[in-house]
């Protein structure tokens, strides 16, 4: 490993956190928004949310990749952790 991939690991480990956590709070803010509009009868999806919640766990898998060839290991990802 080359000493500037220690800081850079850090920094992917740091973003990947960042998006859990942003991806967690979309999935809370759909639920709501889901629940109020069945309250008020209405059938509607929040694609917008859907399609947010789909690039960070495209930028999640990607950090990932990442991270595993910084580690030196395989490009296989596992499952998303959002």
């Amino acid at each position: 490993m080359q000493t500037h991939e220690p800081e850079q690991l850090e920094r992917l480990y740091a973003d990947v956190n960042r998006l859990v956590e942003l991806a967690a709070d979309l999935d809370d803010i759909q639920q709501e928004l889901k629940e109020i509009a069945l309250e008020g009868g209405k059938r509607r999806g929040f694609h917008s949310l859907t399609f947010a919640q789909n690039q960070v766990d495209g930028m999640v898998n990607a950090i990932q990749r990442q991270i595993n060839q910084l580690e030196g290991g395989a490009d296989e990802i596992s499952q998303p952790a959002t």
